[in-house]
């Protein structure tokens, strides 16, 4: 066989395999996209409320508490100290920033 039939031999085995890869390629894309919400929220890991009634209650404890002792209003505490604390405690509760110290009615965010 000569240096120029073991090429095309080689182009076509080539084509045909690539070919046969695509089909593959679509199906698995297809069963992806026919996943339901509640695969892809179980994928994520995600389930529940971002800040649950205790996760709040802890907040209050140790973030409200803290605030009104320290008699901070907004990011600016009276004790120096206050200020990083909360700030810190705040970023470690997240979601239950959102809904603030009062008697669970949520900020209104501006």
């Amino acid at each position: 066989m000569s240096l120029m039939s073991r090429f095309v031999l080689l182009v076509a085995v080539a084509a045909a395999a690539s070919a046969n890869a695509a089909p593959a390629f679509l199906q698995q894309k297809h069963q992806l996209s026919n996943r339901g919400p509640e695969t892809v929220t179980a994928m994520a890991g995600l389930e529940g409320e971002a800040c649950g009634a205790d996760e709040y209650k802890r907040y209050k404890t140790v973030v409200c508490s803290i605030e009104e002792s320290c008699k901070c209003g907004g990011t600016v505490c009276e004790l120096e100290w206050c200020s990083k604390y909360v700030h810190e405690w705040k970023k470690e509760f997240g979601a239950c920033l959102l809904k603030g110290c009062g008697e669970g009615e949520p900020k209104q965010q501006q």
